[in-house]
């Protein structure tokens, strides 16, 4: 295993463990039925019952640490690639993650909270989480990423995407954004950031455009799983096209089409272009992957792949291939690409770090 100024996995683990989950804490869950079946290798949940909504999200991981780490395949509990090391000056750092949910509080949040110390640890720059799990328009719903991530003197910046067609409850499955940090922020495009035109949150993107007027996107987003529980992110967008009169449309593939149609004009246009997705596939062996890289077409590189020489193996927790990943046009020079062990971070994903050189 790479050795790093970082914890073991398990210290990491055994404190996330004993910060806020006893015994008591996995009887509620267990006894109280809140915790729904995995409706897929990602592990989405179908629908959890309101009144243990919170309790499930503040929970849902570390339930799966106590019960499951030792069973886990030492792959997922190494560094993929070598361990971040200081940065230098004139690099930028990003980092990616599938947080499998994300409380809304500001307090008492201990999910929020090792975001917080990982973004910091890091010297993160730019931050892209997806399954970000939040109704952002629902009125209990009272802080934004900004004020989720605001680490005080430093600028931030913040995009995200939800689906803003259904307003049922503040937790609402998928969900992506991107944070951008400090002094990056002065590059940062107001007018061009947002996300997907169809209101559904299927991905998020931000614009920074550098003194000489080179213009680079970074993306993040969530292609759903085929799912029948209602709550599903699938069942969402299938929700709305129905209702836009197309009952035909596969949310699968009508998300990597228009993906790859707003990709296609930024590199038409010679922008740069970085992508973070969860995609609920195996990103070496079909489409969305395949599509990024295809060099008549996007011409992608798969980051960390080529950086470490090596594919990536298993990126979730309980998963068997590797879904998560993060891609880069080929006129961005990577200086240092890792993915992290399974725990390090929020979720039940494991973590990217990318560093590449400043933008001119």
């Amino acid at each position: 295993m790479a050795t790093s100024n970082f914890s073991t996995i398990q210290d990491a683990i055994d404190r996330r463990s004993r910060r806020f989950l006893d015994t008591a804490t996995l009887e509620r869950i267990h006894t109280g039925h809140l915790m729904a079946d995995i409706v897929d290798e990602t592990g989405t949940i179908d629908m959890v019952q309101m009144d243990g909504e919170e309790l499930f999200l503040q929970s849902q991981f570390t339930a799966k640490e106590l019960e499951e780490v030792r069973q886990v395949d030492d792959y997922l509990l190494q560094v993929h690639g070598t361990a971040p090391k200081p940065k230098r000056e004139g690099i930028l750092r990003l980092l990616y993650e599938n947080v499998n949910g994300l409380n809304n509080r500001l307090c008492g949040n201990d999910k929020l909270e090792r975001g917080r110390e990982m973004i910091d640890e890091l010297g993160i720059d730019i931050a892209a989480f997806n399954e970000l799990r939040t109704n952002f328009a629902h009125k209990k719903v009272l802080n934004g990423l900004t004020q989720l991530f605001d680490g005080g003197e430093a600028e931030i910046r913040a995009r995200n995407g939800y689906n803003v067609h259904e307003n049922i409850s503040k937790y609402q499955e998928g969900g992506t954004g991107i944070i951008t940090f400090g002094t990056l922020t002065e590059q940062f495009d107001h007018l061009n950031s947002g996300t997907d035109n169809t209101g559904l949150g299927r991905f998020t993107f931000t614009r920074y455009v550098g003194a000489e007027g080179i213009a680079t996107w970074v993306v993040c987003g969530y292609q759903p799983c085929i799912s029948k529980g209602v709550s599903t992110s699938f069942q969402q967008q299938r929700r709305y096209f129905i209702s836009k009169g197309r009952p035909d449309t596969n949310p699968r593939e009508k998300f990597v089409e228009d993906l790859l149609a707003l990709l296609t004009t930024w590199r038409e246009a010679g922008d740069r272009i970085i992508v973070c997705l969860d995609a609920n596939e195996n990103i070496y062996q079909q489409r969305i992957g395949k599509a990024l890289t295809d060099f008549n077409g996007l011409a992608m590189k798969e980051v960390v792949g080529e950086f470490t020489g090596r594919q990536l193996g298993p990126t979730y927790f309980r998963g068997s291939q590797p879904i998560d990943g993060v891609w880069a046009t080929r006129d961005i020079e990577v200086k240092q690409a890792c993915v992290m062990p399974v725990g390090y971070g929020m979720g039940d994903h494991r973590v990217f770090v990318i560093f590449y050189n400043l933008l001119p």
